[in-house]
């Protein structure tokens, strides 16, 4: 069976142009979305220490953090951090590259996992958790729900009484496998997050600011 090369070049075509429509409609929609997605819209959920060269010190008086330390972080003046050329030009085209792609092809994936979370529990389908990105700034981490509407919404999950219990069993699936994290990928799109990851800078545990 002959291949007909003008119908493969038109549904090249066509494909190129569906692409091009809806990385240029997701571009859109990401600086949209960027403002609230760095709490521009909510001065008050800001890291107070965005910008700022930080150093760790130590107080018995401070709760103990996640690492068996006490003590609280404090500016010492302004963040003289500037990314390089890789960070702000190669990395960034790189994370948008595979983003976008991992958006297109993981799409029905995505429309299946938001609908069996729908029907196991009515509710929103995304979360979002409050995570520091690049230069302490905060921004909002989004995740497939895999916690039930009842769960009580202001005790963290690991202060919970048995906090299985409110766990869904689409969720139980989804945490296993990970697949609760797939809308990271947006965050990576949107600029807030990296593939790679991000250095972080002008923080020292030790008390000693870095530059």
């Amino acid at each position: 069976m002959a291949i007909d090369k003008k119908k493969v070049k038109t549904l090249i075509g066509i494909g190129g142009v569906a692409l091009g429509a809806a990385f240029i409609g997701m571009e859109a929609l990401a600086k949209k979305k960027k403002r609230n997605s760095v709490y521009d819209n909510e001065p008050e959920q800001k890291n107070p220490l965005e910008g700022k060269k930080v150093v760790f010190v130590e107080d018995e008086n401070d709760p103990e953090n996640a690492d068996g330390a006490r003590g609280h972080l404090e500016a010492v003046g302004d963040s003289d951090y500037k990314p390089g050329f890789y960070d702000k030009y190669g990395k960034r085209a790189m994370d948008i590259v595979l983003s976008f792609g991992g958006l297109v092809l993981l799409s029905p994936i995505y429309a299946g996992i938001a609908l069996a979370i729908k029907i196991d529990d009515p509710g929103p389908v995304l979360f979002t958790q409050k995570r520091m990105g690049q230069n302490k700034q905060y921004f909002k981490l989004h995740k497939f729900r895999s916690m039930k509407m009842s769960t009580p919404h202001d005790v963290p999950t690991h202060m919970l009484d048995n906090p299985d219990q409110y766990i869904t069993k689409v969720g139980k699936f989804l945490r296993a496998h990970s697949l609760d994290e797939l809308p990271q990928i947006w965050d990576i799109f949107i600029g807030d997050s990296g593939i790679i990851g991000t250095t972080k800078k002008n923080i020292d545990f030790t008390g000693v600011s870095l530059a």
